[in-house]
């Protein structure tokens, strides 16, 4: 069978180009980043694939869909919380990947196109933490993707066509939802896939870089110089010739490193989870959007520029970042690759992760976000957040105090109650009533009738589902109490 398969695929020439081929010695472990990379983009397609099983990509269902599927899938909470780790962990190791592929100048001869590829998978990694981000739509994630897709629509010229190409319309709603899970389900897993198949043919086809030492040792000044190949070619034959077959030497460390990796997102996902808020609420503007750690430093840039140019920040620094990383290799063509030989490189390197780290501080340093009202001890539900949207369109802490929310001294309202805790005084059948007829209860009442045509029957029963999620500072130990008297109507004179 084995005689079979080989003289149709040759298995044995692909183990010979894959497993038995010599690679440099002294590889460190630092090499390992890029199949680490790898093994965490295994870990997110199995685990999405489970996900997607259950996730429903609407705004009716989506939330309700997370939930269902950490409180009763089997494991449901530790799938989750692997994908979520796997993809801050994507982000770290590609960027380390970068680092040491930048510190040891191997972006250089001849290896410019597969740096090019680097960058390319960089930037996919981060559009699929961006697309990914508003899928379990909650609080954090329905507000950084409308802070994330407002910094877009800074572009000049495009930027308007930007914003609805990402939403999919002016809004941030369900055609916004359906998009980034396409994206983030169909196109970018086969982007990523594709450019990383091609970065790794790259990589077997030219090899592993060897050591910067082996190729300083008084080579031509530039890497474009006509004799550098034949220079380079030579130093790395005799390098892969003192040096160990890539099985069992290297793939032994691979494995290592990419097992250990592995067991630490199990570990973050069991101890710490994925997190979920409260459910998304477009109508609770009070909400501080933070971002996910990998965007932070930006996000904190912009909040220390002027306003005047954070439109020039938001876009222009991204693109010269994008423009710096796929030039480099084609505009340094110094031949010494150490760090050592190169203090400009160097002190670019030192200064720029500083930067970020500084940054990054400060963001984490920095108030948290305000959390969304969970007036009972939970997230409100739909109709208590619409009810809570239709009380603050019609003003009615004008006159009501609402826990810190004072109402406006100057009203004419001296006997208006304080809501705080008004769900532990009413029923909500109660207070649909008393907002119909306030004068039915009593006759003295200054609140004035709220009832058809000023408003709907489904609008009142919207406010007082709200109002009877209020119960105070002290929601979980505090009982309800309710003395509620239903008067009769008050016959009122009709006019001629």
């Amino acid at each position: 069978m084995r005689r079979w398969i080989d003289e149709r695929i040759d298995i044995a020439s692909i183990r010979e180009t894959l497993v038995d081929r010599k690679v440099p010695g002294g590889l460190t472990w630092w090499h390992t980043l890029g199949s680490a990379t790898l093994a965490v983009f295994t870990v997110q397609v199995v685990t999405g694939i489970v996900l997607g099983m259950y996730y429903a990509p609407s705004p009716d269902h989506a939330y309700d869909s997370i939930r269902y599927l950490e409180h009763n899938v089997m494991s449901g909470a530790l799938l989750r919380g692997v994908h979520h780790w796997g993809a801050s962990a994507m982000v770290v190791l590609v960027l380390a990947h970068m680092i040491r592929v930048f510190s040891m100048g191997a972006y250089k001869y001849p290896r410019e196109l597969n740096w090019v590829l680097g960058v390319v998978l960089l930037f996919i990694v981060l559009g699929f933490s961006f697309t990914g981000y508003l899928l379990p739509w909650d609080q954090k994630a329905y507000w950084a993707t409308q802070v994330g897709t407002n910094i877009a629509g800074t572009a000049p010229l495009i930027g308007g066509a930007l914003v609805k190409l990402l939403r999919g319309g002016t809004q941030l709603g369900a055609a916004t939802l359906t998009r980034f899970y396409a994206l983030h389900v169909l196109l970018f897993p086969v982007l990523l896939g594709f450019f990383a198949l091609l970065h790794l043919v790259q990589v077997i086809r030219q090899g592993i870089a060897p050591r910067t030492a082996v190729l300083d040792a008084e080579p031509p000044p530039r890497t474009d110089d006509p004799a550098y190949a034949s220079y380079y070619h030579d130093r790395y034959a005799r390098s892969k010739r003192a040096g160990v077959r890539f099985w069992p030497d290297i793939i032994a460390k691979d494995l290592v490193v990419a097992t250990l990796v592995i067991v630490v997102l199990v570990l973050l996902a069991h101890f710490s989870g994925a997190g979920l808020e409260a459910p998304a609420d477009p109508t609770d503007t009070t909400y501080v959007p933070l971002p996910e750690w990998y965007f932070l430093p930006f996000f904190q840039l912009l909040k220390l520029v002027p306003g005047s140019l954070e439109s020039v920040v938001a876009v222009g620094v991204p693109a010269a970042l994008v423009l710096v990383l796929l030039a480099l290799p084609f505009f340094d063509r110094r031949s010494m690759r150490s760090l050592r030989h190169r203090p400009a490189a160097a002190i670019t390197m030192g200064v720029t992760l500083a930067g970020v780290a500084l940054l990054l501080g400060a963001a984490f340093r920095s108030e948290p976000p305000t959390a969304v009202a969970t007036e009972v001890g939970r997230p409100l539900s739909s109709i208590e957040r619409a009810g809570r949207a239709m009380y603050k369109a019609r003003n009615c802490g004008a006159c009501h105090a609402l826990g810190d929310q004072k109402p406006d001294t100057s009203a004419d309202t001296p006997n208006a109650p304080d809501l705080t805790e008004v769900g532990l005084r009413h029923s909500a059948a109660w207070m649909h009533s008393f907002m119909e007829d306030p004068a039915r209860f009593h006759p003295n009442s200054k609140m004035p009738s709220v009832g058809p045509p000023k408003l709907t029957h489904e609008e009142i029963e919207e406010i007082t589902r709200y109002l009877a999620s209020l119960r105070g500072p002290n929601w979980a130990t505090a009982k309800q109490e309710f003395y509620d008297t239903f008067p009769e109507p008050v016959k009122r004179t009709e006019r001629p």
